[in-house]
C-alpha cells in the first residue's frame, strides 16, 4: 500500500512516553501512518492545515490549550480532520463538551490497543466509537431530553421499534421474545434488520443511535 493510500494520523499528547508508544502501535498497521506529533493545542492549530491528517488523536489535558478548546477551534475553522479524544477523564461534562464541539469519538487511555485501532477505522468510515466506560454517561445525559422524536418511522417498522425499545432495556433475545410474544428467531431477524437500517455493528451502537435521535429514553 502506497503512502498516499494509507490513513494519515496525527497525535497531540504532552506525555512523551504515551505519545511515542501510540505512534509505535499505529506504525504496525499497514494502512496507517503517523504524519505529525504535537505536544499542545497551539501546535495543532499552527500546523494542522499544512499536514492535513485524516484523523487526530487528541489528549484533553495539555498545557496552554486543552483538547476541548482545541477541537472547538478546529470545528469553528471548518477543519476536515476527524478527532478522537484520548484521555483519562470520564467526567460527564468533559465528555459531552468534547462531543458537542466536534469530536468524532471519545476513548479513555486505559482502553486496549485493539480498541484504539478499531476507533480509528470506525471514524475513518464516518462512524463514531465511545469507550464503554463513558457510554452510560453519554446515554444518560442524552436521555434527559424527554421529548421523543418520531422520525424512527422513516427508518423502522412499528414492530422493529418495539424490539428497539426492548434493546434499550438491555433485554436478551429470549426476554424480548417473551415480552412481545414472538419467537426468538423472529427477534433475531428484527435485530438484524434494525442494525442494517441504522448502519451500526451491534446492539449498544443501535441504542446509542436511537438515544441520540431521541427515538427512545433510558
Amino acid at each position: 500500500m502506497s503512502s498516499e493510500e494509507r490513513l494519515k494520523l496525527a497525535i497531540a499528547e504532552d506525555n512523551d512516553e504515551f505519545r511515542h508508544t501510540l505512534r509505535d502501535i499505529i506504525s504496525y498497521e499497514p494502512d496507517m501512518q503517523v504524519v505529525a506529533l504535537w505536544r499542545s493545542g497551539h501546535e495543532v492549530l499552527a500546523e494542522i492545515d499544512a499536514v492535513q491528517p485524516d484523523i487526530l488523536l487528541l489528549d484533553i489535558s495539555m498545557p496552554f490549550m486543552d483538547g476541548v478548546a482545541t477541537v472547538r477551534h478546529l470545528t469553528e475553522r471548518g477543519c476536515p480532520t476527524k478527532v478522537i479524544m484520548l484521555t483519562m477523564h470520564d467526567d460527564e461534562e468533559i465528555v459531552l463538551e468534547s462531543l458537542r464541539n466536534g469530536a468524532a469519538s471519545y476513548l479513555v487511555k486505559d482502553g486496549s490497543v485493539e480498541q484504539i485501532i478499531l476507533a480509528i477505522r470506525e471514524v475513518s468510515k464516518g462512524r463514531g466509537l465511545v469507550h464503554p466506560q463513558v457510554t452510560q454517561i453519554l446515554l444518560h445525559a442524552l436521555s434527559r431530553q424527554t421529548k421523543l422524536n418520531d422520525s424512527w418511522k422513516d427508518v423502522l417498522t412499528a414492530r422493529e421499534y418495539d424490539v428497539l425499545k426492548q434493546l434499550t432495556q438491555g433485554k436478551s433475545n429470549e426476554q424480548i421474545a417473551e415480552a412481545l410474544h414472538i419467537t426468538v428467531k423472529t427477534v433475531k431477524n428484527h435485530v438484524s434488520h434494525i442494525l442494517a437500517k441504522m448502519g451500526v455493528a451491534d446492539r449498544s451502537q443501535a441504542v446509542l443511535y436511537a438515544v441520540r435521535r431521541r427515538w427512545v429514553l433510558l
